[in-house]
């Protein structure tokens, strides 16, 4: 059987998209923290309170950055779409901001990253709907993020997240994402509940460095990997975890389905 640690090793494309919106996000600093709305175009830079008034095909190319704190951004029914996940580009990046939503009912697609947040702190996605991302969530280094109610469908991966603390992913539903729907790393104090997650490979990772990590009351359905996966066999700390409520048919270990 074919497990996470061997399907899904960083390619030099993904650090090298990495790169490109870490750069990207040094450009935003301090650029047109208002736009009119009119006028955003793909590589946009936005800020505060956004509504996205029509979609944005962004053919090989960056979609939009945050550049300022303690905003909202709607997506109104409306595309954020990339060129493909083969194509280094990220579709929304929230790069060392505080208090950022996403929402709106709208698609991010077609990136090799459909959001990606580093360094950040209290951000909010809800009612998004992710489709043909190599990875459509992306968090590294941040705190108190909030993954609520989205729909994550034909993605390579759905949600990782790196070294992050003290979050929630919740009330998601997650079908034929071919390697994983949720990804841990390396974090502390996250619970991942009340999701319904078909088809992946790995249906929930979390290696063996992530501490105090509940998953409680998620649902698989037509599996053809492993349900829940902790660390592939490695040590596992179960008094530190919370794993229970489960509706599964395989884990590792194997005690994790009910």
């Amino acid at each position: 059987m074919l497990l996470l640690e061997n399907c899904i090793p960083h390619t030099f494309a993904v650090t090298f998209a990495l790169f490109l919106v870490l750069l990207y996000a040094e450009l935003a600093n301090g650029q047109n923290v208002n736009p009119d709305p009119s006028l955003i175009t793909c590589d946009s830079n936005v800020g505060k309170f956004y509504t996205l008034n029509e979609s944005l095909d962004c053919d090989f190319e960056n979609g939009i950055a945050i550049n300022t704190n303690n905003t909202v951004i709607n997506l109104n029914n409306s595309s954020i779409l990339g060129s493909g996940y083969l194509n280094p580009y990220t579709g929304i990046l929230i790069s060392n901001k505080e208090n950022v939503t996403l929402k709106g009912n709208g698609i991010v697609g077609h990136f090799q990253i459909g959001v990606y947040i580093n360094n950040s702190k209290n951000v909010d996605i809800s009612v998004v709907n992710f489709t043909g991302n190599e990875i459509s969530i992306y968090v590294a280094n941040s705190s108190e993020i909030l993954i609520d109610n989205n729909q994550f469908y034909t993605n390579t991966a759905g949600i990782k997240f790196y070294t992050i603390g003290d979050s929630v992913i919740s009330n998601n539903a997650f079908d034929s994402n071919d390697i994983s729907s949720i990804s841990l790393f390396g974090s502390h104090d996250n619970i991942i509940n009340n999701n319904i997650i078909s088809s992946s490979l790995n249906g929930i990772f979390v290696d063996t460095k992530s501490t105090n990590t509940t998953l409680n009351s998620n649902h698989f359905t037509r599996s053809f990997g492993v349900d829940i996966n902790i660390g592939n066999g490695g040590k596992f700390d179960e008094i530190n975890n919370l794993i229970s409520n489960n509706t599964c048919s395989i884990s590792i270990p194997e005690t994790l389905c009910r």
